[in-house]
């Protein structure tokens, strides 16, 4: 029972400190998860975003849910995804309420500037952390990995095909290089 309360506490304080939406709640997922609490390794919070890339719905509440499993079967997975969830519903409904009456505050459309600012910081800092954990493994630079990457972002940047695309042939390349040992 203390688990579960643990896990419920995590993700609510997770949630407080996390703004921008999914993504640029990484780097604050992966500080409690795996550096704080030591709940899993780099390479299985690694491997926890690219299963969640290509899971349906909400990347912060499917790394709940995934998080929750691994510590505590099904009863921590819907602990963490409750505590995922109760500070995104109240924020949500007091900010939307704010928001109406204080569109014309110039002060509040100044904070909302600095708050996106901030988010692009927190989306770089994840970049960088995935890809590091990504591309050196074991303290080696990991040539295959590195291709992939750069693929993946030539095709995304330039070309703006559907993502699931790219994150197949990301599984695809992923398994062939691991065949021939790239």
């Amino acid at each position: 029972m203390k688990l579960l309360l643990d896990i419920v506490i995590t993700f609510i304080k997770i949630q407080l400190l996390s703004f921008g939406g999914g993504h640029a709640s990484i780097p604050v997922v992966h500080t409690e998860i795996v550096e704080i609490k030591h709940w899993m390794t780099m390479k299985e919070f690694s491997d926890l975003l690219a299963m969640d890339e290509i899971t349906p719905g909400p990347l912060a509440i499917n790394c709940a849910t995934f998080v929750g499993k691994k510590l505590a079967g099904v009863l921590g997975s819907i602990a963490a995804t409750v505590g995922c969830i109760i500070p995104s519903c109240v924020i949500a409904l007091i900010f939307m309420k704010m928001y109406k009456q204080y569109l014309q505050n110039k002060i509040f459309v100044n904070e909302l500037r600095g708050l996106r600012c901030m988010v692009i910081a927190l989306l770089a800092v994840t970049t960088i952390t995935l890809a590091t954990g990504s591309i050196y493994i074991d303290n080696s630079l990991k040539l295959g990995n590195t291709l992939i990457f750069a693929l993946s972002f030539i095709l995304l940047y330039k070309f703006k095909p559907n993502p699931l695309y790219v994150i197949l042939l990301g599984g695809v390349l992923g398994i062939l290089i691991n065949i021939v040992k790239f």
